[in-house]
């Protein structure tokens, strides 16, 4: 049985009634803007309280041991807690692209994957909406949702944010982008983002622990980082698997390579070309290095534009 439906549905909507309490002068991320967000403030994320999502779809290009067959069912949420100058996803987490929905209907949605067969169903860019997404998650256990649910962040949490998903999320997706506070400011006007996140990523393992596969491969529990290697080595990689291996080899790490540069980064000086497979190549002997034997990599030689989403289509993902 998933986490959520063991909790079932008085205590997750305590959570989300936590959780709106957090938001009305808004802690819900490390940055703590504490705008009223639920009297029609606007937080740095550039949410209000209303549940805007951005996408739903099944997303089969995601690593194959949350994927299974079908692929995750995944929810994309709009706005950002974070500016990165090179997000591929700045259509939804930076400008225009957004729809309301109530808790009722993405419960739907969440049911309807389900009924698809997905195994995990997966919530993109959440912390900024989670009252709502929690809510949606308890209608959707009152009525018959069972499937293991994946928290895919960039990182940049509260452990006090965290603690309240304690039993709700089954598999934590963490990124870790930066070893350097310096490049965080520059890259995503983000202060503090390396302790945060490594104090959220030990949070999310003592929660969740290390990745479980079933009997098919797939995911029904744990923790898996992900790092995108950065052209010049801007994230710097190495003290990225460092840190994460100081909290446990055992947590398998998905080490990208799709770098592209996208949005703003195609002026910046540092970061308007792709990875070079060198690059990529010292990357891998630094999760060597570093003792992380369990994960996933890329091809750099692959073209990185093909793993970009379109949000203009009904399902951004080439893939289906």
């Amino acid at each position: 049985m998933a986490l959520a439906a063991r909790l079932g549905f008085d205590t997750l909507m305590e959570r989300s009634a936590a959780l709106h309490s957090a938001m009305e002068r808004c802690t819900l991320c490390p940055r703590a803007c504490m705008a009223r967000r639920t009297q029609g403030e606007t937080g740095f994320c550039g949410c209000t309280s209303d549940l805007e999502v951005a996408s739903c779809c099944i997303h089969r290009g995601e690593e194959p041991v949350l994927c299974g067959e079908i692929g995750v069912g995944n929810v994309f949420l709009a706005h950002c807690n974070l500016r990165c100058v090179f997000c591929q996803n700045h259509r939804i987490s930076q400008t225009a692209r957004r729809f309301p929905m109530s808790p009722s209907l993405l419960a739907r949605e969440m049911l309807s994957f389900q009924d698809a067969g997905c195994p995990t169903v997966g919530f993109v860019s959440p912390v900024q909406h989670l009252p709502g997404i929690v809510e949606s998650i308890a209608l959707a256990v009152r009525d018959g949702f069972d499937t293991p649910i994946i928290y895919n962040s960039n990182g940049y949490d509260s452990v006090e944010t965290l603690r309240l998903l304690d039993g709700v999320f089954d598999i934590y997706l963490p990124d870790f982008k930066y070893a350097g506070e310096q490049e965080a400011q520059e890259l995503s006007e983000v202060s503090g983002y390396p302790e945060s996140a490594l104090a959220a990523l030990r949070e999310m393992f003592r929660q969740a622990g290390p990745l479980e596969p079933d009997e098919d491969g797939v995911a029904r529990r744990g923790v898996m980082v992900r790092h995108l290697v950065l052209p010049n080595d801007l994230a710097r990689t190495a003290e990225v698997l460092a840190a994460v291996a100081g909290v446990s080899v055992s947590i398998p790490v998905s080490l990208m390579a799709q770098y592209y540069p996208m949005h703003r980064a195609v002026d910046h000086p540092l970061l308007s070309r792709v990875l070079r497979e060198a690059e990529y190549d010292r990357a891998l002997a630094a999760l060597e290095e570093a003792g992380l034997t369990a994960g996933f990599t890329q091809d750099p030689r692959e073209a990185p534009a093909a793993w970009l989403p379109d949000f203009d289509r009904g399902n951004p993902f080439s893939d289906g």
